[in-house]
């Protein structure tokens, strides 16, 4: 197992769909345990392949907070939805930036496990929040393509306020172009 960088917005890997898995070969199973290794590292609530720079059909999740095993989702689609609910997010591709996303209130995916069993997984709130977050993921989009654009902000260490951190206004513009020079700086350093 191995933590693996995760790409940052502007990185056109993050704009394109996913390939479905057609096979669940030794090379998906580690892809798999890495996304889990580098989710957990990260503090995350899910990890799409595409966001490691693989552009296949993988997500996993946390069911929890209190440490529930990630499920590994492979080829996973959307079978229902229902009804819509406002929530703060964020995402690993985009760190520190946060706002306001409407989701369905409640998902019921269906995927593929590790093993190629069928399976379906059910979320309700932030669990169906970060079940179409990933999906969105292996289609090539972004929570700041759903955003509502006046709750977009940056989280930014402040030690004199009280959470640790100020929140500062941006836009979807400012955001990008800031991800973009982000980007470009850590491919010069490799």
């Amino acid at each position: 197992m191995a933590v693996r960088r995760i790409v940052y917005c502007g990185d056109p890997v993050l704009r394109r769909a996913a390939r479905r898995v057609r096979e669940i070969d030794d090379e998906v199973v580690e892809l798999i345990r890495d996304l889990r290794e580098t989710m957990l590292a990260n503090s995350g609530l899910g990890l799409a392949a595409v966001q490691v720079g693989v552009p296949l059909a993988v997500a996993v999740v946390r069911p929890d907070l209190e440490g529930g095993e990630p499920i590994a989702l492979i080829n996973p689609e959307i079978a229902e939805e229902d009804g819509r609910e406002e929530g703060k997010e964020g995402c690993l591709s985009l760190p520190t930036l946060s706002g306001i996303v409407v989701r369905p209130q409640r998902v019921l995916v269906s995927a593929m496990n590790v093993d190629g069993e069928e399976i379906e997984v059910e979320g309700e709130d932030l669990m169906a929040r970060c079940l179409v977050h990933e999906f969105d993921h292996l289609r090539g989009t972004l929570f700041i393509d759903r955003v509502e654009p006046d709750s977009l902000y940056w989280m930014r260490p402040d030690e004199r306020e009280e959470s640790g951190y100020r929140m500062e206004e941006t836009t979807i513009e400012e955001a990008e172009a800031a991800f973009e020079r982000l980007r470009a700086q850590r491919e010069d350093t490799g």
